[in-house]
């Protein structure tokens, strides 16, 4: 039953995708509270999520021949959503050399980057910021599965919305003038 989970969870990122690009449009992406109401939103869902396996309505194991348990389906459903929110923002926030959801879609782009070895450092921004979320994700895996390994999933989940929180927190005062984007 693992690939109906994992179908559902495809399934609820593409609906993600379609709702959180409408809405962003609808509501002007880049308005501060459009940003805010997208990451207060996906914080809610991890919250969610997170109550769900600390309260241990959801296993965080599931083994191959168990029936499918909804309430796992559920979690599963608000973090894939959530996600599809995070990776919207980053593509209205033209950050889109940083894929926050694939990490090996940001290592390809960082190898095919014909700048690569550029000098000096401040001569490709594109090239530092890919190196720096590629460090950010490696150290937040291994943070991931200290915590999963130490306090179980729900670790994890509280830590991923503890940053997505402080992130919706930071937009609040975030500078109301018109942000000057690089030319893609």
């Amino acid at each position: 039953m693992l690939w109906a989970k994992a179908l559902i969870a495809v399934v609820v990122f593409l609906v993600g995708l379609v709702i959180f690009i409408s809405c962003s449009r609808l509501l002007g992406p880049l308005r501060r509270l459009t940003l805010i109401f997208s990451f207060t939103l996906q914080t809610c869902l991890l919250l969610a999520a997170a109550l769900l396996v600390q309260q241990e309505a959801v296993s965080p194991r599931s083994g191959q021949q168990e029936p499918i348990d909804w309430l796992q389906v559920l979690a599963i459903s608000m973090i894939a959503f959530q996600a599809a929110g995070q990776l919207v923002a980053s593509r209205f926030l033209a950050f889109s050399e940083i894929p926050t959801v694939v990490l090996t879609a940001l290592v390809c782009d960082l190898l095919l980057d014909k700048q690569l070895y550029q000098r000096p450092w401040s001569a490709n921004p594109k090239r530092n910021r890919r190196i720096g979320a590629l460090v950010a994700h490696f150290f937040g895996a291994m943070a991931a599965g200290g915590m999963a390994k130490e306090t179980g999933l729900a670790g994890g989940l509280w830590l991923a919305m503890a940053i997505k929180g402080g992130i919706t927190v930071v937009w609040f005062g975030w500078s109301a003038k018109p942000m000057q984007l690089e030319k893609q």
